[in-house]
């Protein structure tokens, strides 16, 4: 059914404007409800919930002491208050009053100001879950459609696949049995989702380095991809998902097939290509094609089914839509005003025999008007005819340049196989294929290249170069990061190489660190917290930490001025004089990562009630603490050998945090092993143990096992164990034991998931691009040689799909 977009529905809101979530039973309002408000730190108020509040009855009694037409007209007058009396910091469910027209209409003037999420699933889902007839679950599904009038955004509910199941039942887990793990990639595509369309922080909020790939956009970055894919080769099983990790900064859906019908399956693709990717979506539409299909329909026309298309992109909250600026302008210029935080990319596309060249000022032209429109980038393409008009796409690059002030950014090349050339150095979302998709069809103007191949051609002619990596550390002899790092360099088509050096000394680093051919280095016990004495700026969350485990050059100009830091990040991957170096930490973000995927939705972090515990104090403890602190959590216990040491990490946090205006003290120090918990905190959720695998100064290697004392929490938690040299230390045999003989469900994390994805991160900051995760997980376990000798292959498969 058609809803044409008349202007009414808007997508750009206050930032604390109440978030709406509407759809039939079973479609997941109630747990993606509770995903947002956990996001957006926001109340949840739920329809059934409201309405006792109110009335003093349940729904069910309220029905049977007044009838059903008191009970059809309480409730919504009830519905009604619910939204008008909460328009701001909160997330609103409503459940089968959102079928009524009424409540609808009331809905479609509340979108006007405030997001209204529609959120569907598939049918066969739902009527498994809710064991519905066959008929009653047609009727529901036909009911269903009626929540696109008064909504304007839209998410599909895709089937989880962490579990097996997105019931509400229990299932157990990747790690422990008889352990419930509910809705994790749902989770974290959700939780993108809404920060996404309400402008909220996103996972690594006020990550201010201009080297944090996560928080830069495509556009910002230099040299940057999108992976395009066609809707047919999604809805054939052309395109193998799981292998499209890599290979792009961005993926461009574009749909060459539209009907009525079509509609919620676009929805799920989509969502199943954030899932897959965790990568921007460009929503894109090949007009001829489409148009073509409908061309002498009357119903709808031609045009009605473009901007129909169109608009479904924008319900979708995607990140990019690609405009075609040859359409009718009125339309366009509707389109592009309800965009919400969508960007538009204004595209023009010239055949061979168009009259418009690069040459002509018309082509500047087109530019100026997209920009006036309001597209905050313009991607110009044309067919080329022969290679002589490469050269003229870079004369048009450079005209723009010379352009006074500041404009939209530009997308300029040929397309085709003529102009592979002009694809490689466009700087800007480039349109390349990829490996994953597994069929070429015969649309000669779809991208002939990968990302690899156009990284691998820059890196041959000169304009990146081939740089030098290195750990630092002592007792980095048996350091994974040297295969998990040179195998994404080949990966992704990169010169570069990353080794130990043959001194481990902060004198070595002096030395190799000035060579113009430096890239940057791990940084590793013992050292973490000495090089923040020597780095000339470093993020915040280096200095919040007080410790460093990465280290980028700063490079000068001949002249020995040094680069702004933001210059800098679009000069990695560049040689030159090394001024000065920049100090990150990736720890806190690989602590993070692993938290974040194994802590239950029953231990969802509160400030009141969750705690946790950190053995050590050294450099990867403090990341430890931090991330623990990232994640809201505000009583952090720290027991360590050296008491002095654990009390001056708890001063340096407690200190950190009274900066924020937090007054209580929120890191406190265990004195002895032998003390019971406090009873003023409840026992702890999430315990780290940082602990060196090895001796290294006075720290001793990792044998500690926690006091049975401090095992109290009923709901259990996740451990982590930062040592993988043993794999299997004392801790995680000591944690495998007490679940057996208590049933409480611990997730147990080893060294060997920490390190790999601390190690993405850093290969993000040292290279500004995507790490290929699937293949540096793999890389690690089968360079690991453990105590047990080497992983076998079904091993390995097992541990990637988190079965161990």
């Amino acid at each position: 059914m058609r809803t044409p977009w008349d202007g009414s529905l808007s997508r750009r809101f206050d930032s604390d404007a109440s978030l709406v979530l509407i759809g039939i039973r079973g479609c997941g309002k109630r747990s993606l409800g509770l995903i947002a408000c956990t996001a957006l730190q926001r109340r949840f108020i739920t329809e059934d919930h409201y309405f006792r509040q109110v009335t003093g009855y349940t729904r069910q009694e309220f029905l049977q002491k007044f009838g059903s037409v008191e009970f059809q007209r309480r409730d919504v007058e009830v519905l009604k208050m619910m939204l008008d009396n909460h328009r701001t910091s909160c997330v609103l469910e409503i459940g089968l009053g959102s079928l009524t027209r009424t409540v609808q209409d009331h809905l479609r003037v509340y979108s006007r100001t405030n997001p209204v999420v529609y959120l569907l699933r598939d049918m066969v889902q739902i009527q498994s879950f809710l064991k519905l007839e066959d008929e009653s679950a047609r009727l529901l599904g036909d009911s269903d459609s009626l929540h696109r009038r008064c909504s304007n955004l839209e998410f599909y509910n895709a089937e989880d696949q962490s579990s097996g199941s997105q019931t509400e039942e229990e299932t157990p887990d990747r790690r422990s049995i008889h352990y419930s793990f509910k809705l994790k990639d749902a989770q974290e595509e959700f939780t993108r989702f809404v920060r996404f369309i309400t402008g909220a922080p996103s996972h690594y909020s006020g990550y201010d380095s201009p080297f944090a790939l996560l928080e830069t956009p495509p556009e910002l970055r230099s040299y940057t991809h999108a992976i395009f894919i066609r809707l047919s080769d999604l809805l054939d099983s052309a395109i193998d998902l799981a292998h499209l990790e890599s290979g792009g900064d961005a993926v461009e859906l574009c749909v060459d097939r539209w009907d009525r019908h079509l509609v919620a399956t676009i929805s799920k693709q989509v969502s199943l290509l954030r899932r897959a990717t965790k990568l921007p979506i460009i929503y894109s539409i090949d007009t001829a094609r489409l148009l073509a299909n409908h061309r002498g329909s009357s119903v709808p026309p031609a045009q009605d089914v473009y901007f129909d298309a169109l608009e479904h992109g924008l319900r979708l909250g995607v990140e990019y839509l690609a405009v075609d600026l040859s359409q009718d302008p009125s339309r366009v210029s509707q389109v592009i005003q309800g965009k919400g935080r969508t960007k538009i990319i204004g595209h023009y596309l010239f055949e061979a025999s168009s009259a418009i060249s690069w040459e002509d000022e018309g082509c500047l032209a087109l530019f100026l008007e997209a920009e006036r429109l309001g597209c905050q980038i313009v991607r110009i393409l044309r067919v080329a005819a022969e290679r002589e008009e490469n050269e003229a796409v870079r004369r048009f690059i450079d005209k723009v340049k010379a352009l006074p002030g500041a404009h939209s950014h530009l997308i300029a090349y040929n397309v085709g196989v003529i102009g592979r050339t002009t694809q490689v150095f466009n700087r800007l979302l480039t349109s390349v294929t990829h490996p994953a998709i597994l069929r070429r069809g015969d649309y000669r103007r779809d991208p002939q290249i990968t990302s690899r191949d156009a990284v691998h051609a820059l890196f041959e002619s000169y304009v990146l170069d081939p740089l030098q990596f290195y750990i630092i550390g002592a007792s980095v002899a048996y350091s994974l990061s040297p295969a998990m790092h040179n195998a994404a360099f080949r990966h992704c088509g990169m010169g570069h190489t990353y080794q130990i050096p043959q001194s481990a000394s902060l004198a070595e680093l002096d030395r190799l660190g000035r060579d113009p051919d430096f890239g940057g280095t791990s940084i590793v016990q013992p050292w973490r917290v000495e090089i923040t004495q020597r780095v000339a700026a470093k993020s915040r969350h280096a200095e919040a930490i007080g410790a460093v485990n990465t280290i980028l050059p700063l490079r000068a100009a001949p002249d020995g001025t040094v680069f702004s830091l933001p210059e800098q990040a679009q000069r990695r991957n560049q040689a030159g004089p090394v001024a000065a170096w920049y100090g990150e930490n990736t720890d806190w973000i690989g602590v993070l990562a692993c938290i974040r995927r194994h802590l239950s939705p029953r231990n969802a972090i509160s400030p009141i009630k969750s705690t946790a515990l950190v053995i050590g104090a050294g450099g990867m403890a403090r990341a430890v603490i931090y991330a623990i602190l990232q994640l809201g959590c505000r009583k952090i216990f720290i027991y360590n050998r050296t008491l002095e040491r654990a009390e001056s990490v708890a001063r340096h946090f407690n200190s950190w945090i009274g900066g924020r205006a937090e007054s209580q003290e929120v890191v406190r120090v265990l004195r002895l092993s032998q003390e019971d918990w406090p009873a003023d905190s409840c026992p702890p959720c999430i315990i780290a143990s940082c602990v060196p695998a090895d001796t290294v100064g006075d720290e001793p290697p990792a044998q500690f096992e926690v006091p049975l004392q401090w095992l109290g929490n009923p709901t259990g938690g996740v451990i982590l164990e930062l040592a993988y040299k043993p794999l299997d230390t004392p801790l995680l045999r000591q944690m495998r034991q007490f679940r057996r003989e208590t049933g409480r469900h611990w997730v147990l994390v080893d060294g060997l998931e920490i390190v790999a994805e601390q190690a993405m991160a850093q290969f993000e900051l040292l290279t500004g691009r995507k790490a290929p995760r699937r293949l540096m997980q793999q890389e690690v376990l089968r360079s690991y040689a453990g105590e047990q000798g080497a992983f076998d292959e079904k091993t390995i498969q097992d541990r990637l799909k988190g079965v161990y």
